[in-house]
């Protein structure tokens, strides 16, 4: 086998973690240079043809822009634009007057709610917030810190109404139902475990029904939605389900707060672009003439790539970023949201984008790249004569790496997801069963992942002690990915 093939395979991805760990240049310039070592790699040693590589590039831009970062535009933005008119203080306030027992309130407040987040918007809502709300209900610093952490873990996958599966779906040409489907089955078992480790994080004895249930009610729920609707929904509707659970069940206990009908009234309007965006993706997936009507032109163009050997299809209305933006100028008028209160949270969004940008680009350009020229197969191999049969359980650890390098579960599954379906062909495992591994084992590579750990930090205002926090997380970390592991190296032989 030719080191030098070997070499500019390996040496992006090497420089990639080494780069980001040591923080010696900021993350996106670190994606950036991995790019053009790949790009050197794949003209001068692979030999790739002018136009594959050309059209790969433009492939890369095209999708990086429609649908991942429109939709993760329109999810931040609409976050700001509900900071901006103080909605935002009314969602706390509605998580706030909740039980005085110390797990119900970090159940509902990280567990639920950081799903929420998660779920809708992503990019580091779904720490920040839950840590301020904790701090703000007396949970100590370094609690209020990890219980969200550990939150963020199975969510991840569902992220920004469901970017992550749709980019695995699209980087791996594998059936997008199909993936939401097997995805949701990998993380039962570590979605009723998660409740058990905030457990363990808070060191108090706890109700176990109430651990058990709010991991069992989100699971079941979490699955059933993902089953028979789709990616978008799961990280909104299951922690939706689990906060009712807790409520009832805390209702019966005689231990949850009492709300006034003054807060109820006050702060339901707070909901609203939440509401409206599960009301739209659920109208859109749910009623064949909207769904036909959406994906034909003129909302939608499909134009072949000769070059690449693929037909490209965009669709302007029925994407996640759309309606959800949609839902955040709606709410904002409801929301009597000035035009100032637009455009700071537009100019707001546009500078927390712009490293994302180049981060996303630079990566989903890499990856065409490398799986165009041969790079990804040859890395497969690699990877397969090394582990051989037991290449399913190193397969969500991947995926974790690639969270850990990139900080995202979209990251991770456009830097590995070609690589565990060519590992599934040769090993003769389904494509599908690994490439969802990826995206499930991605989910804990969000527990060190450094993006995560700095805003965990910051959250608390304790900027700095990002090495503590990973002191505390990692044990967690490895626990579950080796139930993930598992889960995925049993599978495999079913």
């Amino acid at each position: 086998m030719n080191i030098l093939l070997i070499l500019t395979t390996v040496v992006p991805l090497l420089w990639l973690g080494y780069a980001l760990v040591s923080k010696i240049v900021k993350p996106y310039i670190a994606c950036l240079i991995s790019l053009v070592i790949t790009s050197l790699g794949a003209i001068f040693i692979w030999k790739m043809p002018n136009n594959v590589f050309l059209w790969s590039i433009i492939d890369g831009i095209i999708f990086s822009f429609c649908p991942i970062l429109w939709t993760i535009f329109s999810a931040l933005f609409t976050y700001r634009l509900i900071c901006e008119v103080g909605a935002i203080e009314g969602i706390k306030r509605t998580l706030s007057i909740i039980s005085k027992d110390l797990l119900v309130q970090a159940l509902v407040v990280a567990f639920c709610f950081g799903s929420l987040l998660e779920g809708l918007a992503g990019f580091g809502t779904s720490v920040i917030v839950p840590s301020a709300i904790l701090i703000s209900l007396g949970f100590p610093l370094f609690q209020s810190a990890l219980i969200p952490l550990i939150s963020n873990t199975v969510p991840v996958v569902y992220a920004a109404v469901g970017v992550p599966i749709i980019t695995l779906a699209r980087v791996t040409s594998l059936p997008l139902k199909l993936l939401t489907r097997t995805i949701a089955v990998q993380l039962l078992p570590v979605t009723v475990i998660i409740p058990f480790l905030i457990k363990r994080e808070l060191k108090i004895q706890g109700n176990l029904l109430i651990v058990l249930g709010s991991g069992i009610v989100f699971a079941l729920s979490q699955t059933l939605v993902a089953w028979y609707i789709g990616p978008e929904l799961p990280a909104i509707l299951a922690p939706i389900a689990t906060i009712l659970f807790l409520f009832f069940y805390s209702k019966m206990r005689g231990k949850w707060g009492k709300l006034s009908l003054e807060l109820e009234i006050k702060d339901v309007l707070s909901w609203i672009p939440y509401i409206l965006i599960v009301v739209f993706i659920l109208i859109t997936r749910f009623s064949p003439s909207f769904t036909t009507a959406l994906t034909n032109f003129p909302f939608s163009i499909i134009y072949p790539l000769d070059a690449l050997e693929k037909t490209i299809k965009i669709d302007f209305i029925y994407t996640p970023g759309t309606l959800i933006m949609f839902s955040a100028v709606i709410s904002g008028l409801v929301l009597k949201a000035k035009f100032s209160d637009f455009k700071r949270a537009f100019i707001g969004t546009i500078s927390q984008m712009i490293p994302t940008v180049l981060i996303m680009v630079s990566m989903v350009v890499m990856s065409n790249i490398m799986g165009y020229s041969g790079m990804t197969k040859l890395l497969s191999n690699i990877l397969i004569y090394t582990f051989g049969r037991f290449f399913p359980f190193i397969s969500p650890f991947l995926g974790a790496i690639g969270t850990f390098l990139g900080g995202s579960d979209t990251t991770s599954n456009v830097l590995f997801g070609k690589l565990q379906v060519e590992a599934g062909r040769s090993i003769k495992v389904s494509e599908v069963w690994l490439a969802s591994a990826n995206a499930t084992g991605a989910t804990g590579g969000k527990l060190i992942s450094l993006q995560n750990l700095t805003l965990a930090a910051s959250g608390i205002g304790k900027s700095g002690e990002e090495g503590t926090l990973m002191k505390y997380i990692f044990p967690y970390c490895i626990f579950y990915l080796l139930v993930m592991g598992l889960t995925i190296f049993i599978g495999s032989m079913l």
